[in-house]
């Protein structure tokens, strides 16, 4: 039996797991928003250091205009990282600060990247602290495997424990790439405790227009994407819409901008500018 046999059975069972969980009843938003945003899982992430072991270390921080029901505020996020490359393994840990309007929650998450063979994996653990809206303890699980020539499946899973209730959110999907460049596409099944199952698809990519320059977009439309006000899945749809220039300044230092929109039903809307910058030595 072949390995892509044994991993796509998981898959589905996975999913079959997800989806037909004894739920209660969830007060935080599901994770969709932080999963779809963020950069394909490149085949060759893994492979960038040097033989010898690679530092790198970045910072993220993301400001947002919020519209939510009658209420106008702010949220912001801070995130502090460090890495390290050797080979075909890459480990990391990042420090994060959020901030919706007046209320501060922090976490901290420990990941590694590896490649085996024809499979890269990507597994992360987290925790959180001072919590009021965030999750006390997450996990995120992604398997990438190469179909045909530069087409891959991969498969990503998003588990996240709340003092309520816990969220999973599983998101299959396929990536085609083309020299430094990708185009992806995602099916996300979102599953919160006692309030049933979520759907929504994504398109994101990636082009490299110069050596130094690559520009980043992407956008997704369904269900709860947000989930701010607690209503069912049906009476919270909406899309996000993002974009990204990232700049090579040198070999080792990596610059980017970005902006997203996104709004759901019934009425909550979040504009947001990011930048981020990373350093390799």
């Amino acid at each position: 039996m072949s390995r892509v046999f044994i991993f796509t059975k998981l898959f589905f069972a996975l999913i079959l797991l997800f989806v037909s969980c004894p739920l209660l009843r969830a007060a935080q938003e599901v994770p969709s928003e932080r999963i779809i945003e963020r950069k394909a899982f490149r085949p060759t992430a893994a492979e960038e250091g040097e033989k010898k072991g690679e530092w790198s270390v970045g910072t993220f921080y993301e400001f947002s205009n919020i519209v939510q029901g009658s209420r106008y505020g702010y949220w912001d996020e801070l995130t502090n990282y460090a890495g390290y490359t050797y080979r075909d393994m890459r480990g990391y840990v990042s420090m994060t600060k959020l901030r919706r309007f007046n209320q501060n929650d922090y976490t901290a998450n420990f990941g590694v990247n590896l490649k085996l063979k024809d499979y890269y994996i990507h597994e992360e653990y987290g925790f959180g602290w001072d919590v009021n809206y965030i999750y006390k303890q997450q996990n995120i699980l992604e398997v990438s495997h190469k179909l045909y020539r530069n087409l891959f499946w991969q498969m990503g899973y998003n588990y996240r424990h709340y003092p309520v209730n816990d969220t999973y959110l599983s998101y299959p999907g396929l990536i085609y790439y083309f020299g430094d460049n990708y185009i992806g596409v995602d099916y996300g099944i979102s599953a919160i405790e006692s309030r049933g199952v979520a759907q929504f698809g994504t398109i994101k990519s990636d082009f490299a227009l110069t050596k130094f320059l690559h520009w980043s977009l992407g956008t997704a439309i369904g269900e709860r994407l947000y989930d701010i006000f607690g209503l069912k899945a049906s009476k919270e749809y909406g899309y996000i819409i993002f974009t990204a220039a990232n700049l090579n300044i040198s070999k080792n230092v990596n610059c980017r901008i970005g902006f997203s929109y996104g709004t759901e039903r019934p009425k909550f809307i979040k504009r947001s500018l990011d930048a981020s910058l990373s350093v390799k030595f």
